[in-house]
């Protein structure tokens, strides 16, 4: 696990040059498929999004194809709220958090242990460092429930397979850690009042990944270090942009 660096203490030269844009007019998004399953109960994603309207169904990240089982999904429902929802033996679980404004940058964390002994710390969702809280539905996220994350099964960023929920916007410095759960302050910090991204310099794990857009000629290049590419779909590099979110050292 990563050490939790204070205030201010970043890594010199750290900078966020790109984002991509995910018209969900095209059905653009991502896909990639683990070659083995993993831990399936404790990961970590975070990721800067900054959508285009408050308008229909989106979705940042997802494991499977809707109806199959288990399935994990993070995605936006009508204005923003996000709502997480996972799926195993026909049963639901997860809940709302929140509202975000459109052509804003966030940073999301979403952060799953599913082995934790309080049901309450099972899912955490963070949204710019604040923990923010759910309001459930059905059921508490099941101890020891293995989430369809980190499995054997298509996974995409930007889309719901099977239900055709795109993302509709930008996405940056994508970080997932397959085997932690880990604080919001392992990928920014709090800078004068702002929040920043930082770089996160912990360990990945095998399904863990690291996406930054750089080099438009290979959008899904994964930069951790593991090789864990993706496949763009509906994407070209004219959809790499610019526009980012605040970063520590900007």
């Amino acid at each position: 696990m990563a050490t939790i660096k204070g205030a201010n203490s970043a890594a010199a030269g750290f900078e966020i040059t790109n984002s991509l844009q995910f018209d969900s007019g095209d059905s653009a998004h991502l896909t990639r498929t683990p070659g083995s399953t993993t831990n399936q109960k404790t990961y970590t994603l975070s990721v800067w999004v900054n959508t285009f309207s408050n308008s229909a169904n989106k979705t940042i990240f997802n494991a499977n194809t809707y109806p199959s089982e288990p399935r994990s999904t993070l995605s936006s429902e009508g204005v923003l709220q996000k709502r997480t929802n996972f799926r195993i033996a026909s049963t639901s679980y997860g809940g709302v958090a929140g509202n975000l404004n459109h052509s804003q940058w966030y940073h999301i964390v979403w952060a799953i242990d599913t082995t934790q002994g309080t049901a309450g710390n099972r899912i955490k969702y963070y949204v710019d460092g604040t923990l923010v809280s759910w309001t459930l539905y059905d059921a508490a996220l099941a101890l020891n429930l293995d989430t369809g994350t980190n499995s054997t099964v298509e996974h995409q960023i930007g889309e719901l397979a099977g239900l055709g929920w795109y993302w509709n916007g930008l996405m940056a410095e994508i970080n997932f850690v397959d085997g932690s759960q880990l604080a919001p302050t392992e990928f920014a910090e709090d800078v004068g009042g702002t929040w920043k991204a930082k770089e996160y310099e912990g360990g990945y794990g095998t399904n863990g990944f690291h996406l930054d857009f750089k080099d438009s000629s290979d959008i899904g290049a994964d930069v951790s270090g593991n090789g864990n590419d993706w496949s763009p779909q509906n994407l070209a590099s004219g959809d790499v942009t610019t526009d980012v979110p605040p970063y520590v050292g900007d």
